[in-house]
């Protein structure tokens, strides 16, 4: 169950990247070059993001999230 929401995470951040670089591509046409900056580095982001989805096991908390492979507690 986990693995195929983590693969739906990751497709749904790649589709989302797609829909900004759809975004970068219209601003650069209505010359909105701010817009366009912005646009560009959130669909990096989010393709980035997609393939370094972590593989290990992670314990979400307030500031620092503990990360590790395997979970003993």
């Amino acid at each position: 169950m986990r693995k195929n929401f983590i693969k739906i995470i990751r497709f749904g951040l790649r589709i989302h990247s797609i829909f900004h670089f759809i975004e970068f591509i219209s601003a650069i046409y209505e010359e909105a070059y701010i817009t366009a900056s912005i646009a560009f580095i959130a669909s990096l982001i989010e393709i980035v993001a997609s393939f370094l989805l972590p593989k290990e096991h992670v314990h979400l908390k307030p500031f620092i999230s503990e990360v590790h492979e395997d979970c003993k507690d």
